[in-house]
């Protein structure tokens, strides 16, 4: 074949080479690494959306102003009787109201969980919580009583909120526990309800009765 003859037929494999359809791109693969700090990224964005738009529904059940983010993180406030307090009181007085309601509801709940065996369901209003992370801490201390140190801790500690209870009136007590029980809401439509403000005045009176 002569050098004429070579050189159109490697036009010709050139020409073909050229009419072929051009091949679609290979998706690279992200390294492993990358691709789960990227769904580990996502997740953050999620969540921290996710957190913001609970702070705005709680700030909107308690009247407030929902710009004001890091006042709605508190932890009282994830509790109707909590958005309650915080509604009325302010400051060093509504901690202290909140401290006396998450005393007693917790001492009765240890008891009915430890002593009782049956644990504690409030039929309480529906309040918006935050999405939160169940972690632990290597500073979390263990719970290392027996059994028996537990259940005479527990009854105990119910034994001395009820007798400070107690020293209240009939009507002063049902209006604590129709709040604790969930019988009667404290809040709604961004107000304190008539039973939420019989229920803070008696938790005030309670509070006093702590403090002697």
């Amino acid at each position: 074949m002569g050098k004429g003859s070579e050189t159109r037929a490697r036009a010709r494999k050139l020409e073909a080479r050229r009419a072929l359809p051009g091949l679609a791109p290979v998706p690279r693969r992200e390294r492993d690494g990358n691709s789960t700090r990227s769904k580990r990224t996502a997740e953050v964005k999620a969540e921290a959306a996710a957190d913001v738009a609970g702070l705005k529904v709680r700030a909107r059940q308690m009247g407030a102003d929902p710009n004001d983010l890091p006042a709605m993180r508190a932890q009282a406030l994830g509790e109707a009787a909590g958005q309650a307090i915080y509604m009325r009181h302010s400051g060093a007085e509504a901690a202290k109201l909140w401290d006396i309601y998450a005393g007693l509801t917790a001492a009765e709940a240890r008891y009915a969980k430890i002593v009782l065996g049956v644990p504690i369901h409030a039929r309480v209003a529906k309040v918006e919580f935050l999405p939160e992370r169940l972690e632990t801490c290597a500073d979390d201390d263990l719970d290392l009583r027996s059994e028996e140190e537990k259940h005479r801790d527990a009854v105990n500690a119910w034994m001395r909120w009820r007798g400070y209870v107690q020293n209240l009136s009939a009507h002063h007590q049902s209006a604590i526990f129709a709040v604790v029980r969930g019988r009667k809401d404290p809040v709604r439509e961004a107000a304190l309800t008539p039973a939420g403000k019989r229920f803070l005045d008696a938790l005030k009176l309670l509070a006093e009765v702590v403090d002697k």
